[in-house]
Order: C-alpha cells, then structure tokens, then sequence
C-alpha cells in the first residue's frame, strides 16, 4: 500500500493524472509511466550537473584573471584653525 501510495502522489504532483484515472489504467500502462518518469528525471539531473560544471570551469577560468585592485586615493587635509569667539 505504501507503494501505491508513492505512485499516486508522483503520477498526480508531477504528473498530473488524477487518481482516478490512475485506477483506470492497467498496470503494466502505470509501469511504463513511472520508467518514462524516471529516465526524464536521469537526463534533467544529467543535464543539471553538467551545466554545473561548466559554470564551475568557466568561474575558475575567471578567477585567474587578475583583476586590479583600486584604492581610494590618500588626501591631505590641510589644519585649519578654528577661530576664537
């Protein structure tokens, strides 16, 4: 039951068969469902690393760039004297 449990909530959150459509179907027809599922899940999270890693190299690639450090520039402020009242 915990299982069947599992294939409703993936079928009508990600999905979007109702359960009672579900009950409808065959078996085997909710087997092949849950495969495609799976495999469009695999190929997303495939996909997902390997943008990862691209941003990854491309950030290091950027990091060795060297870059100029600015600093404010140093003033000299002349001692003015507050006159007496």
């Amino acid at each position: 039951m915990e299982n069947w449990n599992k294939i409703e909530f993936i079928s009508t959150f990600k999905l979007h068969v109702t359960p009672s459509e579900l009950e409808r179907l065959e078996f085997y027809r909710i087997q092949y469902l849950l495969k495609e599922y799976e495999e469009y899940v695999k190929r997303e999270n495939e996909q997902y690393e390997k943008q990862n890693k691209e941003i990854e190299k491309q950030n290091k690639s950027m990091g060795s760039l060297n870059t100029p450090k600015f600093e404010a520039p140093k003033f000299n402020i002349p001692n003015i004297q507050v006159p007496k009242l």
